[in-house]
């Protein structure tokens, strides 16, 4: 039996075809992690969850408490004063500060310096995402340090109830006493010992993954039509058959073979999702008990975190095999080859519908948890506590679970073996239909090889994804502007335009009113060193005058522009959002970037392959503008395709960025810009806008020229793709990982010039 299972598996794992296929399958699962888990201006990024580890690391679970709540402090306090100086800058808001000042009387004071010196982001690049970054952790720091308490709210539960007469009558038989009771006695056996808690973000992230999880039913499905599909579709099973251990034996090895693909792509998967989020948020201490993670508090079960990776591996893996014995025996059933599959999903659809859409608290509620899709969230199956209503008995959902999962199971095994067995359908019905685009013959060869790239190609699916993804993160990105920029804009917006004695006013009103707020504050250091006051009325003082030069900065970059304007006889420009487009601010490009490479390798990278690989340059050659113009009718149609999708990330951006930073002036000239105030005078900004976008275009130029030269030197599409991601991409993931000079091997510092 050991010796067919090896074979079945060699059979398939050999096969060049399934191998290229498990390899993009593995791509497809890093790149949707690492695009998923991009920062978007709403979520931290990855790599501050890795630095808040790197704080805590070492650190007793009292030290970590105190830590916590130092930073929440910190940044409640910090927050506090943004939100006041917000106010205090607003023309109806002064009262409401006041009104909170009073409320919270010396927060302000105590953290005023601190926000004004910037000095509170450290995990974060603003003081939202710092907020939000802090109260997370908080909050799940105060869940596992209390797990103590948890514990014993849980036995404190059942006393209660032992103590209240109510339900010593018919209420002592329902289904919540008895659940409260069975809470207890599982709960009973745990305790706080060995709880070390750390952030749950590099197991949550890797192993609460329905991407994966889809993509390993995918890679069920594609066992599966190697082991049953292809070999009935070849007739082979009237020959396996006819061997000494072809019936039996010959099934049973193909289902047990199907069961150790399922665990080896498994653990593949998730190990790669692990080995990913270790890098990028910080590695766990995996032999900690499950209940330190504080997603998982709720377990009763006394097994360690890397126990909960293993169990939640081979759990899943018995689903999926599970799932795809059942697709094989209806595979050995159908005369259909396409049907299985579609039941399969169908199946696999219902279970999603019946999770997403039944209440867990309706009398049809069991449903909602007794399914393929819920046993697949092994996140909740063995990270919380739930039990099921039996007619009123609790039976543990992980039980239930459990026994579905073996039903299912031996259902598609033992229905497999039988219909195998029987051997009345060991073929496909011959008949079959083709969908496909009708093809239009043309007359220019520049129109047949753009069909050829994006239809034969699939070019058009994939360029059109890039674009949809590339849009949807970059239309998801939120700017969050500080008191200060918001200051800054209200007045540049003021000023726009060429100067007059109106805004000559303004400004010089603004100047004085920082003049007077900088002469008071010195004259209150003066009293303070004389004596006459108490440093702590001094400091009491002070807050009304430092809540107006906290803008002063931000006004510093007015009067730059301002004498920019009187010098040489310009205009007021806002220019922030120019600033963030030409990438002064928020330059990283690298995730656009890998996105745009990525495409276009998938996209031309098979265009001069189609060729070699089906023979057809024999007729190309013979024709009347021979291989040279079939050529350059390729290159002309890739060029012009990269030169298109470039173009779709700065114009998204620029939508995006007008939404918060308005652009206005892009035909003045782009010396009214501090930064550019070098530039010759008849340059302007709309032409610097344009210069960016041209350099984008000409890197996707370069990037689509590396692509065939190398498909036409490796006359092969998987090698072309491989060779691709090596020289093109890896030198940008290895910047992206930490090495910064890598970048320079690649053509992403051309993409990502700030100039």
């Amino acid at each position: 039996m050991g010796r067919l299972v090896v074979f079945e598996l060699e059979k398939i794992w050999k096969k060049r075809s399934f191998q290229f296929l498990a390899v993009i399958l593995l791509g497809i699962n890093l790149f949707f992690q690492w695009y998923a888990n991009l920062g978007n201006g709403r979520k931290a990024e990855l790599s501050s969850y890795r630095m808040f580890a790197e704080d805590i690391r070492g650190m007793t679970e009292e030290e970590k408490g105190a830590f916590l709540s130092a930073r929440k402090e910190e940044a409640d306090g910090t927050e506090f004063a943004a939100r006041i100086l917000a106010m205090k800058n607003s023309e109806t808001g002064a009262e409401f500060a006041e009104r909170e000042m009073a409320e919270n009387p010396g927060v302000f004071e105590t953290w005023y310096d601190r926000y004004v010196s910037g000095d509170y982001l450290r995990y974060t690049d603003s003081l939202e995402l710092e907020t939000l970054f802090l109260d997370e952790m908080y909050e799940e720091g105060s869940r596992v340090l209390d797990y103590a308490s948890y514990l014993e709210s849980v036995q404190d539960r059942k006393d209660s109830l032992s103590g209240i007469s109510i339900f010593a009558g018919k209420s002592a038989g329902s289904f919540a006493s008895r659940n409260i009771k069975k809470s207890a006695e599982d709960y009973q056996a745990l305790s706080a010992d060995g709880i070390c808690w750390m952030p749950s973000k590099t197991i949550t992230a890797a192993m609460e993954n329905t991407g994966t999880d889809i993509l390993l039913l995918l890679s069920a499905f594609l066992f599966i039509g190697s082991l049953i599909t292809e070999e009935k579709h070849k007739k082979l099973f009237y020959l396996t058959r006819s061997t000494r251990n072809g019936i039996g034996a010959g099934i049973f090895a193909k289902f047990l073979a199907l069961f150790v693909h399922c665990a080896a792509s498994s653990a593949v998967l998730y190990g790669i999702n692990y080995i990913y989020f270790g890098f990028c948020s910080g590695w766990c201490d995996l032999a900690a008990k499950i209940q330190s993670l504080a997603p998982y508090r709720e377990s009763v079960l006394p097994i360690s975190i890397w126990e909960f990776m293993l169990l939640s591996v081979l759990t899943k893996a018995l689903v999926l095999a599970g799932m795809g014995a059942v697709v094989a025996a209806l595979c050995i059933l159908s005369e259909n080859m396409a049907l299985p599959y579609l039941a399969g999903a169908a199946l696999w659809t219902l279970s999603w519908a019946m999770y997403a859409f039944i209440p867990a608290a309706s009398k049809t509620g069991a449903l909602k948890y007794l399914n393929l899709f819920a046993a697949m969230r092994t996140e909740k199956l063995y990270g919380n506590y739930l039990n099921l209503n039996f007619f009123g008995y609790p039976v543990s959902r992980t039980l239930a679970v459990w026994l579905l999962i073996a039903v299912v199971l031996a259902g598609g095994v033992l229905s497999g073996c039988f219909f195998f067995r029987k051997g009345e359908r060991l073929q496909f019905q011959q008949k079959k239909k083709y969908f496909h685009f009708r093809f239009r013959p043309h007359a220019s060869l520049l129109w047949y090889e753009g069909y050829k790239i994006l239809f034969s190609c699939r070019g058009l699916v994939l360029l059109l994804t890039f674009s949809i993804l590339t849009a949807g993160g970059i239309f998801s990105h939120a700017y969050h502007p500080a008191a200060q920029e918001r200051y800054y804009q209200s007045l540049m917006l003021r000023l726009e335009g060429g100067l007059t004695e109106e805004k000559n006013e303004l400004l010089a009103s603004e100047e004085a009113r920082y003049q007077e707020a900088f002469a008071e504050l010195e004259k209150i250091d003066q009293m303070a060193d004389a004596g006459e006051i108490s440093p702590e009325a001094a400091e009491s003082m002070k807050i009304k005058w430092k809540s107006v030069t906290a803008f002063y900065p931000a006004f510093q970059r007015v009067k730059q522009q301002s004498a920019l304007v009187r010098e040489r006889e310009g205009c007021f420009l806002y220019d922030t959002g120019y600033l963030y487009l030409l990438g002064v601010f928020d330059g990283n490009r690298m995730s656009e970037f890998l996105l745009l490479t990525f495409a276009m390798i998938l996209a031309f990278g098979n265009a001069l392959p189609m060729e070699y690989e089906t023979g057809a340059w024999g007729l190309l050659c013979a024709s009347r503008k021979g291989k040279k113009g079939v050529l350059l009718g390729k290159t002309a149609v890739c060029g012009l395709l990269a030169g298109c999708i470039s173009a779709v990330p700065f114009l998204c951006r620029c939508i995006h960025t007008a939404r918060t930073f308005p652009l206005h002036g892009l035909f003045v000239s782009a010396q009214n810009i501090p930064r550019y105030q070098n530039l010759p005078e008849f340059i302007p900004v709309i032409a610097l806008l344009a210069f960016k976008m041209l350099l984008q275009i000409l890197t996707a130029l370069l990037i689509a020229a590396a692509v065939l030269l190398l498909s036409g030197w490796r006359k092969n599409y998987a090698q072309t793709v491989f060779f691709c991601f090596v020289l093109l991409c890896a030198p940008v993931v290895l910047a992206a990982l930490g090495f910064p000079s890598a970048r320079f091997f690649s053509l992403y510092p051309v993409y990502a010039a700030v100039f």
